[in-house]
């Protein structure tokens, strides 16, 4: 066990690897309801986003925001409130409000990389922070502190 290993486990922290797409994001497989899951990381988000079709197809409860959202400052996309959305790394539990919106564009890009996986959700701040999160790109791997195991 490395030095930064051991300081993380004396902390608590969990180590959660992930791999990287076709285009060279980040992704992590979780459960939400006993159904696996594909969330990205992106360090840029602000916010949790879920696909909206993933959370319409699921029953969801999607509050409209009444504000408009996107990547890259393309704020044009309806957003909704889902609440706090529960999921599951291997047995590690995590509690934290998302918005959902239209993953259309989203999908357009990952294929223009040749990048055919689904993804349903993004993970952003609002994981990374309250969850003091630890990214290792040299090793494939997050370690965090969950807040609500």
């Amino acid at each position: 066990m490395t030095i930064l290993e051991e300081a993380f486990e004396k902390e608590n922290y969990i180590e959660i690897s992930f791999s990287f797409n076709g285009a060279g994001h980040p992704t992590i497989p979780f459960t939400i309801n006993d159904e696996q899951v594909t969330f990205l990381l992106d360090t840029g988000a602000a916010s949790n986003i879920l696909d909206l079709e993933f959370c319409k197809t699921r029953g969801f409860p999607l509050t409209s925001t009444g504000q408009k959202g996107g990547g890259a400052g393309g704020l044009t996309l309806d957003t909704y409130s889902t609440g706090a959305i529960t999921f599951f790394y291997k047995t590690i539990k995590f509690s934290h409000e998302f918005y959902a919106m239209e993953f259309d564009t989203i999908r357009q890009a990952l294929e223009a990389h040749g990048v055919q996986d689904e993804i349903q959700g993004i993970l952003g701040f609002d994981f990374l922070k309250p969850n003091s999160s630890f990214i290792d790109y040299a090793k494939n791997r997050i370690f965090v502190k969950p807040i609500n195991s």
